[in-house]
């Protein structure tokens, strides 16, 4: 048998405006739900400055008949806790809450909350309806991982999430994983995980909100196992800002990619700018962290979610999609002469998959197309690996000027992929390197130069020749391009691989 309320000192009114019920608890008055106890009011909850609301039972509030409101306003100056108690807003036509007191437990269960101020619950219980913040916050004060729940109809907070600012209080010692369910006009969940193998130090709370990415993709320069990022995509970003920089941890962290357009499996991965950066260039890879091998977990798009490993910093996140991305995780790629008659190439891969091997491809400069000048099995069973395999190549090369060497990855379907460009000189065993990748592009690309650490320009004309633009790099700087329109370009390095030894490739740039 359920108890009675308990009313030790209450004064309040009930009065029927348009077919509503009103609970009005006055200054001075209180009241007192005893644990076990249930209370359903059919319209708006006042409570006046001076009043108290003491809640260790179940209070829910339901529009009367269908109509009418049925809101939460506190107006008292001084602010309590209002006890261990259960709130149910279960009103179809929605609820406003105004209220600078603490919660037991928030239940929505309704269309939707806009809060009219800052609601801090101990636990938020969420099965159906946004939480429409605007400007002000809902802070989630207890620290396990369950005091943001999902209900049993809103699986991955499908129905119902924080829309807007959400806080949450944070205990990595003890708990493993923390879910921010938080969107707009869709859910866009993410989730810190593996917390216990390196807990964070220094942190109470996390702010958390998704929305629209600032700027624009111009400037964006990253890469990640051999292939480039040529956009953050445009379907939103997630904010976490916590109270303090961590001074020691990591976590996992997982982003629900809902709603998001133009991706394709293993060639998206999360990248972190400083919160409030708007520029394309303050993107980058968190150091330290990784993404998992080809077609592992947040790298397909049957996955929902992209993953990241081991991060350690926080910040603004996107998803960045890759371009040219290999069906191997290359690691490194090298080309030095050994002598004026030989070159020696070497390639490491992290991951294969589907791999049928690797065809080596060259082009001296006098000539117009690439040939190959061998091909190596791939050293996978099967051409699956997850371990480092290391594999080497000698070309029977003596031309005295520049040579220009890729690999062309093959999938065991017959697939092709392409790697960034080295080259090497001819004379006296000059192991001077260009790195000129991706190509073709987006219109973004990088070049970098090994071995020569003099001051250099790059030319970028048309195939008539005419001067696009002119860029300075230093030593052995990474230098990256952008901006430039669809078509074909010539890339010249005068004296990169030694007096009049000049680099030239042409680069192909895709709408």
């Amino acid at each position: 048998m359920k108890k009675n309320i308990l009313l030790p000192v209450l004064i309040f009114f009930v009065i029927n405006t348009q077919a509503q019920e009103v609970l009005k608890v006055q200054n001075g008055a209180a009241v007192t739900l005893e644990a076990g106890a249930e209370m359903i009011v059919l319209g708006d909850i006042t409570l006046d400055n001076g009043s108290i609301l003491s809640n260790s039972g179940t209070i829910t509030l339901k529009q009367n008949g269908g109509s009418g409101t049925s809101n939460f306003f506190d107006n008292t100056a001084t602010a309590y806790n209002y006890g261990s108690g259960k709130f149910v807003f279960n009103s179809p036509g929605g609820h406003l809450i105004y209220s600078n007191n603490i919660f037991g437990r928030i239940d929505v269960n309704t269309a939707n909350i806009i809060l009219n101020s800052t609601v801090t619950s101990n636990k938020w219980w969420l099965e159906s309806g946004k939480v429409n913040t605007g400007v002000y916050t809902a802070i989630v004060l207890g620290s396990a991982a369950t005091d943001l729940e999902a209900g049993p109809s809103n699986t991955d907070f499908s129905n119902s999430w924080i829309n807007g600012n959400l806080r949450r209080y944070i205990n990595p010692a003890a708990n493993d994983n923390y879910q921010f369910a938080v969107g707009v006009s869709s859910r866009h969940l993410a989730a810190m995980e593996n917390l216990n193998a390196s807990p964070i130090a220094g942190v109470q709370y996390i702010d958390a909100w998704f929305g629209n990415k600032p700027g624009t993709d111009a400037g964006l320069a990253v890469t990640e196992d051999g292939a480039q990022y040529v956009a953050v995509n445009p379907g939103g970003v997630w904010h976490f800002v916590p109270d303090n920089a961590p001074s020691t941890g990591k976590f996992n962290l997982k982003l629900f990619f809902d709603g998001f357009f133009d991706l394709s499996d293993n060639s998206f991965a999360i990248l972190q700018r400083p919160d409030l950066s708007s520029d394309a260039a303050a993107w980058k890879v968190p150091d330290g962290s990784s993404i998992n091998p080809v077609n592992g977990a947040g790298r397909l798009l049957s996955d929902g979610y992209s993953l990241r490993n081991d991060v350690s910093v926080f910040g603004q996140f996107g998803i960045g999609q890759l371009f040219g991305a290999l069906p191997v995780t290359l690691t490194n790629f090298n080309a030095k002469r050994l002598s004026k008659l030989s070159v020696q190439l070497n390639w490491q891969t992290q991951t294969e998959s589907h791999n049928k091997g690797f065809g080596i491809e060259r082009r001296p400069e006098n000539e117009t197309s690439f040939t190959q000048a061998g091909f190596i099995n791939s050293r996978a069973i099967n051409g699956n690996s997850n371990i480092s395999l290391d594999y080497t190549f000698t070309d029977n090369n003596s031309y005295a000027g520049v040579t220009y060497y890729r690999l062309k990855q093959t999938d065991l379907d017959d697939r092709a992929y392409y790697s960034l460009i080295k080259a090497v000189n001819g004379l006296n065993g000059n192991s001077v390197s260009v790195m000129l990748w991706p190509n073709p592009n987006k219109g973004q690309f990088s070049i970098k130069i090994d071995g020569n650490t003099d001051n250099r320009e790059i030319l970028v004309t048309d195939l008539q020749g005419k001067n696009i633009r002119r860029i300075n790099i230093t030593g052995n700087q990474q230098i990256d391009v952008y901006g430039l329109a669809a078509g074909t370009y010539v890339i010249t390095i005068p004296n990169a691989m030694g007096l009049n030894e000049n680099f030239k490739e042409k680069i192909v740039v895709l709408k």
